[in-house]
């Protein structure tokens, strides 16, 4: 007797990366659930099999976790959670008051914690489970005027890791996707402009200038990113997820650089960063 289809969980479907991933799930005859802070914006998904969710990803920790129970109730399991709900903070850092700060950590990083946390015993109990973070190549670009964008993005991707590791005992996965550009909203509509304008800041103005004139012209197609994502989460394999899985030539290019220019930092580097041990102690390595 064939088992029933997968379900999925997906945060932030009514625009962009989201909204594919759900529509691309269906297609594929997983069970779906899809959820957006406003439910009309998503009703469409609703009518082509998905069950549907009010979510406000900031919401209190208790509350996340009633949700989950509600959402696990609409099939009886949750089988992959995609954390994408996200959205840019633009400006150099400086020009961020620390209100649009907390709110774009509170979004983009707790509330993956929040939200993952709730689903977490359902997924211990059944020793099963896939964890799916959005991630940016910001994370390893570091680019000036999305810094704290590209910082909780960085957050996100050791967080994944690091759940990879602690999860594994429970058969549970995680993976973290470094995407590239790709024709979303988020350089339209997802974008916030900084709230101070700090005179000299010009790399991080024309960045966030250029992002903004940009959108619609990304070479990445988000409903290929979508088949992707899915493909990789549901192939069936031994070879355990990559807990961090760049997405898209230009995220795959520039951050095999970015590493390069790291590994020759740290070279360049290293002997001066030696020498530092008590006397007599020699180190004879570590693993973590």
């Amino acid at each position: 007797m064939a088992s029933d289809p997968q379900v999925i969980l997906i945060t932030g479907c009514s625009t962009g990366l989201g909204r594919c991933i759900a529509e691309e799930a269906l297609a594929k005859g997983l069970r779906v659930i899809a959820t957006a802070r406003r439910l009309s914006a998503i009703e469409d998904l609703r009518d082509k099999g998905a069950r549907i969710f009010t979510l406000d990803v900031n919401d209190k920790p208790t509350a996340l976790k009633n949700f989950a129970a509600e959402a696990i109730n609409a099939f009886g399991q949750v089988d992959i959670l995609v954390n994408n709900a996200g959205w840019l903070l633009g400006g150099a850092i400086e020009e961020n008051t620390p209100e649009e700060v907390q709110s774009q950590f509170a979004t983009n990083f707790f509330s993956v914690i929040n939200v993952t946390d709730a689903f977490l015993p359902h997924f211990r109990s059944r020793r099963t489970g896939t964890i799916v973070n959005i991630s940016s190549q910001g994370s390893y670009l570091a680019g000036t005027g999305a810094g704290i964008y590209c910082t909780t993005k960085a957050a996100l991707d050791c967080l994944t890791e690091v759940w990879s590791k602690e999860l594994e005992p429970f058969n549970i996965r995680a993976v973290s996707i470094i995407l590239g550009a790709f024709r979303t909203s988020v350089a339209s509509s997802n974008t916030k402009a900084p709230t101070n304008i700090i005179e000299g800041y010009d790399a991080a103005h024309k960045f966030h200038e250029d992002f903004r004139k940009r959108s619609g012209q990304e070479i990445g197609d988000p409903v290929k990113a979508a088949k992707r994502i899915l493909d990789l989460v549901t192939m069936k394999t031994e070879k355990p997820l990559p807990s961090r899985f760049a997405l898209g030539e230009d995220a795959i290019q520039l951050s095999k650089k970015h590493l390069k220019q790291r590994l020759s930092e740290l070279e360049e580097w290293s002997s001066f960063g030696q020498g530092t041990n008590v006397d007599g102690v020699v180190y004879e390595g570590a693993d973590w």
